[in-house]
C-alpha cells in the first residue's frame, strides 16, 4: 500500500510483492493537525471527527509479522534486533512494528474505501485467497501456529483483505482522465555547446548554422565541448524547451539564454518512439498513483483505526520461531488471479 515507509522499503529482496498498490502513505500524521484528540485504550490516538474502526486481532498481524521478521532476518541474521535506525534512534523492533502497524491500517482503509466504492472479490478470486491460505498456513510448523495463536480462518481473513486491496487498487481510478498525449510524453536527442559569454555564442550559432556546417566540427574550431543529451518535456527550463522541441531533425536552434549560460542546439532526433513510449508510461503511472493517493487520502482522514489493549506492546518480534517458507507475500503472489 506505500511506498514511502513501505515495509520492504529497506529489504534487499526487491523481486518479492509490496503492499497494495504501492501508494498508500503512513496514515493521519498531518491530516491530524489542529484537531481535538484523545487516547485510546491501546495507547493509540482517536481523533474526534472520524470514525473509529477496529483493527486487526493480534494473530491476524501476527501473519504479516512473521513474514517481515522471516525476510529481515534472512538478509541480516538475527543481528538486526541490535540495530538502531531513524531519528529518534529506535531499535529495529520498534521500527518495524511501526511499519507492520501502519502497513495493518491501511490494509484496513483501503478493504473499508473498497466497500465504500462497491468493489470486492469475486467466487473466483475468493476462492483463489483461500488456496493461498491454505499453502501458508500449511507450511507453518505446529510450534509457531501455536506461538502466533494463527488459525486458517485468520490466515484467510488477511489474503482476502489483502487481495481486495490490491484490487481497489488497480480500478479505483478507471473512471479518472489519467490519458497521456505524444507530445506531453515526446522525448527528443540535441546535441549542445554551452557558454557564459554571448559573444561567443552568437558566433558559434552563426557558424554551425551555415550549410554543410559540421555541429561538432564548429565546437572544436571555437574550442566549446558538445554534450549529447536526451530531453523530455520538463526537463529544462521553459525558454530552454521550447527551442528545443520547436527545431526539427537535423536543424540548429537560435542562442538560448537560461540559467545564467548561452546554449546552441542542433537536433539529432526529433523524436525518440522507443524513449517516447516508456515516458508515456512513466507519466501515466505517476498519474495514476497521485490520484490513488488523492482518493485514498480524502477516504482515511475520515478514519481512526484501533486495535485490542496491549497488542503493539506485546508483540514480540525477537523471539525465535522455528524455521519455516512461509511467506505470506510469495505465496500470494503466486496464487492471485492476474
Amino acid at each position: 500500500m506505500q511506498e514511502k515507509g513501505s515495509i520492504h522499503a529497506e529489504t534487499e529482496k526487491e523481486d518479492k510483492p509490496y503492499p497494495p498498490g504501492g501508494v498508500c502513505p503512513a496514515c493521519g500524521a498531518g491530516a491530524q493537525l489542529g484537531l481535538l484528540t484523545g487516547c485510546g485504550s491501546d495507547g493509540s490516538t482517536i481523533v474526534v471527527g472520524k470514525k473509529n474502526e477496529k483493527g486487526y486481532s493480534r494473530a491476524e498481524v501476527m501473519v504479516i509479522a512473521m513474514t517481515e521478521k522471516k525476510r529481515y532476518e534472512e538478509v541480516c541474521t538475527d543481528q538486526i534486533w541490535g540495530v538502531s535506525v531513524g531519528e529518534k534512534g529506535d531499535d529495529f523492533e520498534t521500527y518495524l512494528k511501526k511499519q507492520i502497524r501502519s502497513f495493518m491500517d491501511e490494509l484496513k482503509i483501503m478493504n473499508l474505501l473498497a466497500a465504500d466504492r462497491g468493489i470486492s472479490l469475486t467466487s473466483e478470486e475468493r476462492a483463489a485467497m483461500d488456496r493461498a491460505a491454505a499453502e501458508y498456513f500449511g507450511r507453518l510448523p505446529q510450534s509457531a501456529i501455536d506461538s502466533m495463536g494463527v488459525t486458517e480462518a485468520d490466515v484467510q481473513h488477511i489474503y482476502e483483505d489483502y487481495g481486495l486491496a490490491e484490487k481497489l487498487a488497480g480500478q479505483l481510478t478507471d473512471n479518472v482522465a489519467l490519458e497521456v498525449s505524444d507530445s506531453e510524453a515526446k522525448v527528443i536527442h540535441v546535441s549542445q555547446i554551452k557558454t557564459s559569454d554571448e559573444s561567443e555564442a552568437d558566433a558559434f550559432q552563426r557558424a554551425a548554422s551555415q550549410e554543410d556546417a559540421d555541429f561538432q566540427s564548429c565546437a572544436d574550431e571555437a574550442g566549446l565541448t558538445v554534450s549529447d543529451r536526451v530531453l523530455g518535456r520538463g526537463d529544462e527550463s521553459d525558454a530552454y524547451e521550447k527551442e528545443a522541441f520547436s527545431l526539427a531533425e537535423g536543424t540548429v536552434s537560435q542562442v538560448i539564454h537560461a540559467d545564467d549560460a548561452y546554449y546552441v542546439l542542433k537536433c539529432t532526433d526529433d523524436y525518440d518512439e522507443d524513449e517516447t513510449a516508456a515516458r508515456k508510461e512513466r507519466i501515466y503511472e505517476e498519474r495514476k498513483k497521485r490520484a490513488f493517493q488523492e482518493i485514498y487520502d480524502r477516504f482515511s482522514n475520515t478514519i481512526s483505526v484501533s486495535y485490542s489493549s496491549g497488542l503493539w506492546d506485546s508483540l514480540d518480534l525477537t523471539s525465535e520461531f522455528e524455521k519455516n517458507d512461509a511467506d505470506f507475500f510469495e505465496i500470494y503472489a503466486e496464487y492471485a488471479i492476474k
